[in-house]
């Protein structure tokens, strides 16, 4: 799989993603893309921590599996934006930021729940979504 293609369909499906990122499931940064214009809040390492907390958060949940199916997406939201991670293949993760604003200025923008359909379409291959 073609990871910077795939992360830049997910970033031109919606204006209000800032940031994508593919890591395997140690939460190692394996592929980045970034929003021009659009300003980090973490550094780099406090990124790489933040990704790592959250691969081992995805598989704490693995476990779970068994007895309640497969994750399908983990959303964690904070003041400034919301992070949205998904299972991508059996080896990585993938992560989407997006603004955390309630209010949307241009309608073309989607709020949380129209980017995690995006993604999931993209993901499953659904022809329909360019």
């Amino acid at each position: 799989m073609d990871f910077n293609q795939l992360l830049q369909r997910i970033m031109d499906s919606d204006p209000n993603i800032r940031h994508t990122v593919v890591t395997d499931l140690e939460g190692n940064i394996t592929t980045v893309n970034h929003r021009e214009g659009v300003t980090n809040y973490l550094s780099e390492e406090e990124t790489a921590s933040s990704l790592k907390r959250a691969a081992s958060a995805w598989k704490a949940r693995k476990e779970l599996a068994p007895k309640i199916g497969n994750g399908i997406y983990a959303v964690a939201a904070f003041e400034k934006i919301t992070r949205i991670t998904f299972p991508l293949g059996q080896n990585n993760l993938l992560y989407v930021s997006m603004g955390s604003n309630k209010v949307r200025t241009d309608s073309h923008q989607g709020g949380q729940k129209e980017i995690i359909e995006h993604v999931i379409n993209i993901l499953s291959g659904d022809p329909t979504i360019e």
